[in-house]
């Protein structure tokens, strides 16, 4: 019978292990900007938004993190590098 339970702590921490081991953060951080440049920040966040790029913001008004899907992010850059040469 102890081998029963052993077994069965055994599987249960296994299942663990697997689920936090896939649910891994699959975003990425594309730019960070604090104080007098939060604006471009927003900026490029509605610009990524229009384009059809899943990103969201995180951070206070003293520093805003612009993230993207880990999927998008080469597109993501590329956009990013073209919005900032237009402004």
């Amino acid at each position: 019978m102890v081998w029963l339970w052993s077994a069965l702590v055994v599987i249960v921490l296994a299942v663990v292990i697997v689920l936090i081991s896939t649910s891994r953060s699959s975003w990425t951080i594309i730019q960070t900007e604090s104080d007098t440049r939060i604006d471009l920040v927003d900026r490029l966040y509605a610009y990524l938004k229009s384009q059809g790029i899943k990103s969201r913001l995180t951070g206070d008004n003293k520093v805003r993190t612009l993230q993207v899907r880990k999927q998008d992010e080469e597109r993501a850059r590329g956009l990013a590098e073209s919005f900032q040469s237009k402004t």
